[in-house]
């Protein structure tokens, strides 16, 4: 019932016990409480976590230790994680950064690998294809960037690359682009932009993130 892993001789509640002990134990959470189901098995997993980090990335964390524990999965629909914010907490802003950018360019064709980092060092990796003119390796490298982030965001939100530019602003090119961002019940236009210092691809990664950081630590929290 449990998996492989667990001491056929302990009891039930002490393996209940166990397990909330270990999500316990687990970065920011402050309580945990499990509820079985008739059979035996674990129906609900509440928990309290204080605001730190996106209620997401814990119900991975849960699932991971669960996994290791019991060697079975439980199911990310049966956690549910309630946060609090204290007096002294502060609002902390979460901004993805550049990590990485590779380009594999063939006579006509092009492919763009963009590495995003969010504040824990996890790596996000997003790819797109595209052709290999000038405009289409801006589209390329944006919607691989876009491709990293929603790795971020875990697919709850819909993101889009609208369009893509380059200006002049003084004596210096810059890139613009424009993001649209479909949730559930809305639908939303960012607009983000990057000076071209050296490198096209990193200003075109940097205008996309320049459009996403702004909202994205208000986009995990709804």
């Amino acid at each position: 019932m449990w998996g492989g892993v667990v001491n056929d001789f302990l009891e039930k509640d002490q393996v209940i016990s166990h397990c909330e002990d270990l999500i316990k134990k687990i970065k920011d959470i402050v309580s945990a409480k499990i509820v079985t189901g008739d059979d035996g098995k674990i129906s609900e997993i509440h928990v309290i976590s204080k605001s730190n980090r996106n209620p997401k990335q814990i119900v991975r964390d849960i699932e991971s230790t669960l996994i290791a524990f019991l060697g079975s999965e439980i199911d990310h629909k049966k956690i549910s994680v309630a946060q609090i914010k204290s007096e002294d907490e502060r609002f902390v802003e979460t901004r993805l950064r550049i990590e990485g950018i590779l380009t594999n360019k063939t006579y006509n064709s092009l492919e763009v690998k963009v590495s995003l980092a969010d504040p824990e060092g996890k790596i996000f990796e997003g790819i797109a294809n595209g052709a290999a003119s000038f405009q289409s390796r801006m589209r390329t490298t944006a919607c691989a960037t876009l491709n990293a982030i929603s790795l971020f965001l875990a697919e709850s939100f819909v993101l889009s690359l609208d369009d893509v530019h380059t200006f002049k602003i003084g004596n210096h090119q810059a890139v613009s682009v424009l993001i649209s961002v479909l949730t559930s019940e809305k639908d939303e236009y960012l607009l983000g932009s990057a000076l071209i210092k050296q490198d096209t691809y990193e200003a075109v990664v940097a205008a996309v993130l320049s459009a996403i950081n702004r909202r994205i630590s208000l986009l995990i929290k709804e």
